[in-house]
């Protein structure tokens, strides 16, 4: 008899509950980044990994693999997607006549030299076709890349860029905390989305990779489940609402599927050394600036906030520069705050569009 954890907003490590629970046959599609967190100018490698046979589907069980039309993009912290579909190999052995493939996944990649928050996304589309009826499945698979000046959880724990929306025409969960700096026992949430609303009262799975041990909490009214985050290891969520939208003589219903992953760390050692209490640095789109030459395009003009020089030791409270901020954001930009770390200055990027 198989056992499963029910929970509803506690830690993952619960106690264990005798439950029935109904079989969901589709296989799920996920992605797992290589390292959530990589130094500028470094590769991000992008598993990219389908499956999920056994434990009622909940699972890391690889069978067969992501279809030749799915995509994958990267949203960098300026919210621009691009496409990497392109960058994708096949790590495995190609099916022959005698044996289906095997050690079947593929990997994508990337690399930037501007600090922030990635968002990894996979996407397909496809209609499987039965006797008598037609479905159509709309995947949606996230993972996350931290990349940072100095690659340390504690440099870039307070991004807060991982919560974007990136996949509006699917189902979609969002992180509503860093998915590459968070470490066991903390409280997160993640929300589910249907094209870009709320899914309230659904079912959202938490799976620990390392034993396939899996917890089912329901979402509240805003799509929310909340949870302690358990050991270290790797994480996938997933979620697979249904619906009834038909194409006549194409499809019957649609459902949907949402996955995402992320790595669970223990607490990393402090660096030595004393936080400076110098001004922070000051990156723009991944170069350093001094705040008396930073301007920050705005349409077609140039909005010179060089004027924040005479307030950035005044308005450095711990959290960012405060007038850096209000400007950067007015003119159109992002900007996300890196905490100083043993020795270092901490530091503000910018980016822009």
């Amino acid at each position: 008899m198989m056992f499963k954890k029910k929970i509803a907003g506690a830690a993952l490590a619960a106690v264990l509950a005798f439950g029935a629970a109904v079989p969901v046959f589709a296989h799920d599609g996920w992605s797992q980044t290589s390292a959530p967190i990589v130094a500028q100018n470094q590769i991000s490698y992008v598993e990219l990994m389908y499956g999920n046979h056994s434990n009622e589907h909940k699972s890391y069980r690889i069978e067969g693999q992501w279809g030749s039309s799915s995509k994958v993009f990267v949203t960098t912290p300026a919210g621009a997607k691009s496409d990497i579909t392109g960058t994708r190999f096949y790590t495995g052995e190609p099916a022959t006549e005698e044996s289906p493939a095997l050690n079947n996944y593929f990997v994508a990649s990337f690399k930037s030299n501007v600090p922030g928050a990635y968002i990894i996304s996979t996407e397909a589309d496809s209609v499987f076709k039965g006797a008598e009826t037609a479905s159509r499945t709309l995947r949606s698979a996230k993972s996350f890349v931290a990349v940072g000046d100095i690659p340390v959880l504690e440099r870039v724990k307070a991004l807060k860029g991982f919560s974007k929306q990136v996949s509006p025409d699917r189902a979609e969960l969002v992180p509503v905390f860093n998915p590459a700096a968070v470490t066991p026992d903390e409280t997160v949430s993640i929300q589910l989305l249907l094209k870009g609303k709320p899914l309230a009262d659904t079912a959202v799975d938490i799976i620990r990779r390392s034993n396939s041990e899996a917890v089912e909490l329901k979402t509240d009214a805003k799509g929310v489940v909340t949870f302690k985050t358990g050991a270290a290891d790797y994480y996938l969520v997933r979620a697979k609402p249904g619906t009834a939208e038909a194409k006549e003589g194409e499809y019957s219903t649609t459902n949907y599927e949402a996955t995402l992953t992320f790595t669970v760390q223990n607490k990393s050692v402090k660096l030595p050394g004393t936080p400076s209490s110098a001004k922070p640095l000051i990156y723009v789109n991944g170069n350093a600036a001094a705040a008396s030459s930073l301007t920050i395009a705005q349409g077609t003009t140039k909005v010179d906030v060089s004027f924040i020089k005479q307030h950035v030791d005044a308005a450095y409270i711990g959290t960012g520069l405060v007038s850096l901020r209000s400007a950067a954001e007015a003119a159109g930009a992002f900007v996300e705050y890196f905490p100083a770390v043993g020795g270092n200055q901490a530091a503000v990027a910018v980016y822009t569009k």
